[in-house]
Order: structure tokens, then C-alpha cells, then sequence
């Protein structure tokens, strides 16, 4: 019961931690909002750990997920650092793109536990991901968004990932739907699906703020955050319902 209701403590921490982030992060980052953005890094790592040991779940899922959840945490460290050096940038992307390849062998080694007949991708999940990445390039057209030349890569290769990342989270939570293989479908809607379609919205916002001129835009800077922190707390409460090895 202790660690049950510390985990309780630790989520509604984030919620009113994020807020403060927030509000000492506008309008631009500070040392104050650099901790406080620390801490609540540090209570979405704490909540994977609490989440492990509430449902004794030591398998590779809950390690992998645990892995992601480390990089981001790294991720946000280096992303907000009081320093223009694009390196610190570049390590803080970096970071967050081997979170998302260590969620998606989570989740792909959950897809393998139920259906271990099927290779890393199915023939159709190329040309949906390629599709999804397409549409963002689109929109970013339209919305004359323009990043550096040497952003250009490094950034398509994060899109790539992350929507490789949602389409195996929504690919595995559809599959245990339609065959009724699972005791917990809503709640791997809500922790694996949502907890990964937010992590896509949290960064297209991203994308917007850093390469479209919307530095300024509070509303879509609070939907950015709200997102972000929601996603890790939502994949890291997924170890409680799925243990595959």
C-alpha cells in the first residue's frame, strides 16, 4: 500500500509541478525553471521505477520502457541548458531520439509476444509511417516552417522515429483490441495509445515553437509542456499492464 500511494503522490506532483515550470519558464528559460523542469523529469523517471516495483514487472518491456524514460530525462537536461551551443542541442535530440528507439522496441517486443510469426514491421506499416512523416512535411510547408541545413536531417530522422514510435504503440494496442487478447484494453488505450499520440503532438508543437516563429506562442507552449510531461507519465504507467518477455 506505501508504494501504491507514493506512486499516487508522485503523479499528482507532476501536476502541480509542470505548471510551475510554466509559469517560470515564460517568456524565455531561466536557472529557476531549468530545476524545476529537473524535478519534474525526475518524477516521470520516479513513476516508472514505483511502477516496477508496485507490479514486480522485471521483464525487458518494463526495462526498455525504463530506458526511454531515463533519456528523457537526460533529453530534457541538455534541451534546457542556459547556452546557445547548438551541440547541447544536439546532444538533448539525440537523447530524446534514443527514448523513442528504446519505446520502440518496447513496444515491438510486445507486438512479438503476441504474435511471434511477424517480423519487425508488417507490409503495410512502411507506407503508413512514410504517409504520416509525408503530411508533416506537408503541413510545415504550408506553414513556411524552416529549420538550418544542418538541422534538416537530424530533425526528418526524429520525425521518422517518433512516428515509428506511435504507429507501434497504436499498431499493438489495436491488435490486442480486435483479438480480445488483453484484460486491461482501455487501459493500454490510455497509457500506451494516448501516452504515445501525446508524445507526437508534443513534439510537432515543438516543431512549430523552434522552426515556425511561435517562440511567443504561450497557449502553444503550455500544449507543448502539458503534453510532453502527460506522454512519459502515461508510458511509464504501461509497465502496469504489460509484462511481455
Amino acid at each position: 500500500m506505501f508504494w501504491k500511494i507514493l506512486f499516487i503522490l508522485v503523479v499528482a506532483a507532476e501536476f502541480v509541478t509542470v505548471p510551475l515550470f510554466l509559469k517560470y519558464s515564460w517568456p524565455k528559460k531561466c536557472w529557476k525553471s531549468f530545476g524545476v523542469k529537473m524535478i519534474c523529469s525526475a518524477l516521470f523517471f520516479l513513476a516508472g521505477l514505483l511502477a516496477v516495483k508496485i507490479s514486480g514487472n522485471h521483464t525487458p518491456y518494463a526495462h526498455l520502457i525504463l530506458w526511454g524514460l531515463a533519456l528523457g530525462w537526460v533529453g530534457d537536461l541538455f534541451l534546457h541548458l542556459i547556452t546557445d551551443k547548438i551541440w547541447v542541442f544536439g546532444i538533448g535530440l539525440f537523447a530524446f531520439l534514443g527514448g523513442h528507439i528504446f519505446y520502440i522496441l518496447a513496444f515491438q517486443r510486445a507486438i512479438r509476444d503476441t504474435y511471434p510469426q511477424y517480423g519487425f514491421f508488417r507490409w503495410y506499416e512502411i507506407p503508413v509511417i512514410l504517409l504520416v512523416v509525408a503530411l508533416f512535411a506537408l503541413y510545415a510547408w504550408k506553414k513556411q516552417i524552416k529549420a538550418k541545413l544542418y538541422m534538416v536531417i537530424p530533425v526528418a530522422l526524429y520525425a521518422l522515429t517518433i512516428v515509428t514510435m506511435a504507429e507501434k504503440a497504436i499498431r499493438y494496442c489495436c491488435g490486442q483490441w480486435w483479438w480480445g487478447l488483453h484484460d486491461h484494453i482501455p487501459m493500454l488505450f490510455v497509457t500506451v495509445g494516448l501516452g504515445a499520440v501525446l508524445f507526437v503532438v508534443s513534439d510537432a508543437t515543438l516543431g512549430l515553437i523552434l522552426f515556425g516563429g511561435q517562440e511567443k506562442n504561450r497557449p502553444l507552449k503550455w500544449v507543448n509542456i502539458g503534453t510532453y510531461f502527460a506522454a512519459q507519465i502515461l508510458l511509464a504507467s504501461s509497465i502496469f499492464f504489460i509484462a511481455v518477455r
